[in-house]
């Protein structure tokens, strides 16, 4: 393995390929997404705020995910009609905080991304005819699972004002809450999850707010 090491220097660089690309980096810094010269796999350690890091990318655009640490949080607000997330933002917690609406893309439902999951909040109620959309990336990746709606702040044993709906499984690609009314769930305070569970298999599960009679988001 001689030529593939290197001491450091002022890079910060501790260990390199023998394309000169690190595999392992230390500074005083939290490392910066789309940066080429990290090998796949590569590890970056900020020194000055004691975290470690993990290159999800390639070696031509770093996708940097903390390890063990604090998770992501993505607050989606202001001008932020639309949102893709990939692999890297895993376990992230998407806060929807936009009355205009967004539409947020995930990632491709493949065997390389089977266990990528994000957590999404409700903190401000689409507007009008405004909606919360959470799309695949595909028409072949589909949602299964359910979601249960609770109508305002009812107490949970009212019957009348809870409603489960399942994704049918043959269809469902999007997650969509809002339109012309409350009834599928898009008001502050919903909470609820989606994973790849396998190829083409998006699992929904969470509680949403709606108002009047619930109907599905799943469509």
């Amino acid at each position: 393995m001689t030529g593939r090491h290197r001491l450091h220097d002022a890079t910060g660089i501790l260990l390199a390929d023998e394309f000169g690309d690190s595999v392992v980096k230390a500074d005083g810094a939290a490392p910066t997404d789309a940066e080429s010269g990290y090998v796949p796999g590569g590890l970056h350690v900020d020194t000055l705020n004691a975290r470690q890091y993990v290159n999800l990318g390639t070696a031509s655009s770093s996708d940097w995910s903390e390890i063990g640490g604090r998770r992501e949080v993505i607050a989606l607000s202001g001008t932020t009609a639309t949102k893709t997330l990939d692999a890297g933002d895993s376990g992230a917690l998407v806060i929807l905080d936009r009355a205009a609406g967004i539409v947020v893309t995930l990632p491709e439902a493949n065997a390389a991304n089977v266990g990528v999951y994000f957590d999404f909040l409700i903190k401000t109620t689409a507007s009008g005819s405004n909606v919360y959309s959470i799309d695949a990336s595909r028409t072949a990746d589909l949602y299964y699972g359910y979601l249960q709606l609770s109508s305002g702040d009812e107490p949970f044993n009212t019957a009348n004002e809870h409603h489960v709906f399942f994704a049918d499984q043959s269809d469902d690609d999007k997650i969509v809450m809002g339109g012309s009314s409350n009834t599928t769930g898009k008001m502050s305070g919903g909470f609820f999850r989606v994973e790849i569970a396998a190829a083409n298999m998006l699992v929904a599960s969470g509680q949403l707010r709606s108002d009047g009679t619930a109907a599905t988001p799943f469509a």
